[in-house]
C-alpha cells in the first residue's frame, strides 16, 4: 500500500481529480450556460464568512443581502466573460494561476516520505545540514586604495612574516606590517554566519577551504585584501538525519511541490500546444 501511494501515475490521477472538484466548485452555480444557482452548501460559506468577519450571526437582513450580492458577483463574472474583459486580464489570470497551483502543491503536502527517502535528500543536500563551523584565526588587512601595488606590498609583508620567529608572531610585531582599521587581530572561536556578516561571504568561504596553521596571502573581504592565517577550524560535519529530520522533510516536500508543478506545467504546455511564434 505504502508504494502505491508513492506512484507518479497515481498522483497525478489524484490531481486530476482535484482540479476536477476545483473546477465543479468554480461552476456549482450553473446548471447551464444562463441559469445561475445557490446551493446549502454556498449559504453555509457565505454565512461562515460573516461570522468570521463580524464575530456574529448574519440576520435574516444581512443574510439575504449576502445572497443578493453572490448573485450580483456571478451574474457580472459571467457578462464579463461574455464581454471578453477578462482576456489579457493580469490580475484575474495570476489570481487563477495561484488557486490551480495551491491544489497541486496541497496535494504534495499530504504525502509522507519514510526514512530511506529523507537519507537519500540528506545525503544529496547534505552542504545545507552541515553543523555550524567555528573558527580561530589572526588577520592583516591592506586598503588596496593606498597602495599602487597591492600584490607587490602582500608580497612583501609575507616576506617579513616569514623571517621573523614563530613566537614573534604577535599583534605587537605585526600589526604595524598593515594598514589600520576597526577590525580586530585575532578572533577566537567565532562561528561562519559571525565572519560572513563582518568580513563577507568570499572571506568565510576561504576559512573553510584553507589549511590551518599556515599563512594565506590575498584573502579578500568586503573591505581589501587580507594576510590570514587559521589556526583552528571546528565543526562543517553531515548531521545526522535524526537531528534534523523536520528540516529535511521540509526540504523534501518543497522539492516534491516544485517537481509537480513543472511536471503539471509540461503537461499542460503538451495539451494546449504551447510555442513561441
Amino acid at each position: 500500500m505504502k508504494t502505491l501511494l508513492k506512484e507518479p501515475l497515481l498522483h497525478f490521477l489524484l490531481l486530476g481529480a482535484a482540479l476536477f472538484y476545483f473546477y465543479s466548485l468554480v461552476n456549482d452555480n450553473q446548471t447551464n450556460d444562463n441559469e445561475i444557482t445557490l446551493s446549502a452548501a454556498k449559504i453555509v460559506q457565505l454565512k461562515y464568512s460573516f461570522e468570521k468577519t463580524r464575530q456574529r450571526q448574519p440576520t435574516e437582513e444581512e443574510l439575504a443581502a449576502l445572497v443578493n450580492n453572490y448573485f450580483k458577483e456571478q451574474v457580472a463574472y459571467q457578462k464579463g466573460v461574455e464581454m471578453g474583459l477578462l482576456a489579457g486580464d493580469g490580475i484575474i489570470q495570476k489570481r487563477i494561476q495561484q488557486k490551480v497551483e495551491f491544489i497541486v502543491e496541497d496535494s504534495v503536502s499530504r504525502l509522507e516520505p519514510d526514512d530511506a527517502e529523507l537519507s537519500s535528500f540528506l545525503k544529496e543536500h547534505q552542504d545545507d545540514y552541515r553543523s555550524e563551523q567555528v573558527f580561530s584565526f589572526v588577520q592583516l588587512y591592506f586598503d588596496p586604495s593606498k597602495h599602487r601595488d597591492i600584490t607587490a606590498i602582500l608580497t612583501k609583508t609575507m616576506a617579513q612574516i616569514t623571517a621573523l620567529d614563530e613566537i614573534e608572531h604577535t599583534a605587537v610585531k605585526l600589526m604595524p606590517l598593515s594598514d589600520s582599521i576597526f577590525l580586530d587581530y585575532q578572533y577566537t572561536d567565532v562561528s561562519y554566519a559571525f565572519v560572513a556578516r563582518y568580513f563577507g561571504s568570499k572571506f568565510a568561504e576561504a576559512l573553510v577551504t584553507m589549511e590551518s596553521g599556515k599563512w594565506l596571502v590575498d584573502v579578500k573581504s568586503g573591505y581589501g585584501e587580507h594576510i590570514v592565517k587559521l589556526k583552528t577550524k571546528q565543526g562543517g560535519e553531515l548531521q545526522p538525519l535524526a537531528a534534523v529530520r523536520a528540516q529535511v522533510k521540509q526540504a523534501w516536500l518543497n522539492e516534491q511541490r516544485k517537481q509537480s508543478l513543472a511536471k503539471f506545467y509540461q503537461g499542460l504546455f503538451v495539451e494546449y500546444q504551447v510555442k513561441k511564434i
